[in-house]
């Protein structure tokens, strides 16, 4: 008798997980349209390729991206094969800047774009489609966007989100949003804005990690940490050339890459299906790029957990001191996974973590150098150009003003165009200035490769403490912080189709 009446019960809670829904919901674009690159854009596209594919049909997505459905031009992008006129570049390297000048602009071509992209329209959706979710729903937040460092020197991690006309986001609004979602609906969210790390305390009440840890599940993936920038956004159209963390999560969740190419090898615990984590250590793994991807149990781990220091009593805790192999021992599948493949690319095996904190120490220290011979080689640089740019004024003074009709006509009118191009080309110091320009570019591709060796270093220390601290975690927390920890891994462990 006592089973009889179980069994509606077994069959309702059967039910209502059938019934559970995911809603997904993008923010996109950038703050203006000199700073919506295309590949925003195509961040969009790609991603709603996973979504058709991999969630259920009629899976509600809602995407607000830069000016909404306005016709205007707000996107930026570079025509392939095309090139700026010798006599622009010129002008514009001589009497105001060479940025963006290959640049061109059109309208986006998304569709189903819902609104402007402003934290009006997104707390509007939380009012109205955020409150009709059921327990049970899962709402995947995507934010493919720009970012801003917090302007709280109590908390570096209440960053923000540009939104259009230059309006922004903090992460404690958002929290407060996702606060008054329906009880019971989880979160799950990648966010591929600079210092987008910043969000990863979104688990925290306020994200503020001097609150209580969220009563919700949520969890989430990030680009970078909150004190830095990240890569990607790009006016260029050739999606091969990106490289931007999120290209790289959600083609391991979808088995295929941007262009098409097949993805294998981001089953880390070889279970058969690809994680949230797994996508995550993908992109840590894949990416060339100054990322360093952080995620929400890491970003737990450093409020709950800690290290073990030289005035640390405790000597069982692990620490950056503790040696690599023993680390590497306790690590899981996917911890372990990321380590190996850091140390294969980095070309050594760090003896500990604080030899590998040691290396991008001193890879920082060379990127300050290059910043400061970037500093002497601007003087350099502007003493060639002012003195060929006096020269051109001289010859013509409608060049004191760039935009006055004389100087318009200089540009428009072929047979001045091309006097101006050979008076530039025959100054005594035009060498010198192109010569100078090209050392510029070389001094900043040193810097980025430099950035690149850091940010790997820096995977590496992540990834490394990330395992010391779940493992100390059991021994300075009490049970509710540890269980509120496996939670949260459960939740990364997560796919991305719930079928």
């Amino acid at each position: 008798m006592r089973s009889c009446l179980l069994l509606p019960v077994i069959l309702f809670v059967a039910f209502e997980h059938l019934s559970a829904r995911d809603h997904v919901l993008t923010i996109g674009g950038g703050y203006s349209p000199a700073g919506n690159q295309v590949s925003l854009e195509r961040n969009v596209i790609f991603f709603e390729k996973l979504r058709s594919e991999k969630l259920a049909d009629g899976t509600p997505h809602d995407l607000y991206f830069a000016d909404g459905n306005s016709p205007l031009p707000d996107l930026q992008f570079r025509r392939e094969g095309w090139e700026i006129p010798t006599a622009n570049l010129f002008m514009g390297g001589l009497f105001g800047s060479e940025r963006g000048l290959a640049n061109h602009y059109r309208n986006n071509d998304l569709e189903g774009v819902r609104d402007v992209s402003s934290p009006q329209a997104l707390e509007r959706w939380f009012r109205e489609e955020g409150s009709k979710l059921k327990e049970g729903d899962r709402l995947i937040l995507y934010v493919t966007s720009h970012g801003a460092r917090s302007s709280n020197k109590e908390n570096k991690f209440n960053t923000k989100i540009w939104m259009w006309d230059r309006r922004t986001l903090e992460a404690s609004r958002l929290a407060g949003f996702i606060a008054d979602l329906p009880a019971g609906v989880s979160v799950m969210t990648v966010m591929v804005q600079c210092y987008a790390g910043g969000f990863s305390h979104l688990i925290f009440e306020e994200n503020n990690q001097k609150k209580e840890v969220s009563k919700r599940s949520i969890c989430g993936f990030f680009a970078t940490v909150c004190d830095r920038e990240a890569a990607g956004c790009t006016p260029d159209v050739n999606e091969a050339n990106y490289d931007e963390f999120s290209s790289h999560f959600w083609a391991a969740l979808r088995g295929r890459t941007r262009t098409g190419n097949e993805v294998a090898g981001c089953d880390y615990d070889g279970n058969g299906r690809v994680s949230f984590e797994e996508a995550h250590a993908y992109a840590i793994l894949t990416s060339r790029n100054i990322d360093i991807p952080v995620k929400t149990s890491g970003a737990f781990l450093r409020v709950k957990s800690r290290l073990h220091s030289a005035k640390e009593e405790d000597r069982d805790l692990l620490g950056l001191e503790t040696p690599y192999a023993e680390i590497l021992e306790q690590a899981g599948k996917v911890d372990r996974a990321v380590l190996e493949g850091l140390t294969n690319r980095l070309g050594e095996k760090p003896a500990h973590g604080a030899f590998a904190a040691q290396k991008a120490s001193q890879v920082m220290k060379k990127i300050r150098k290059v910043e400061e011979e970037k500093k002497g080689h601007k003087k350099r640089l502007d003493s060639a150009r002012m003195s060929i740019s006096r020269v051109m004024r001289n010859r013509w003074p409608d060049l004191e003003n760039r935009h006055s009709p004389g100087a318009i006509r200089l540009l428009s009118e072929e047979k001045l165009r091309a006097e101006f191009v050979e008076a530039v080309e025959k100054h005594p110091r035009f060498e010198e200035w192109e010569r100078l320009k090209e050392e510029r570019a070389r001094l900043n591709d040193r810097e980025l490769d430099l950035s690149r060796e850091y940010a790997d270093w820096r995977r590496f220390v992540r990834a490394f403490e990330n395992v010391a601290y779940a493992i100390n975690l059991k021994r300075v927390a009490d049970e509710g912080v540890v269980q509120a920890y496996q939670r949260l891994v459960e939740a990364e462990q997560e796919e991305f189709s719930r079928d």
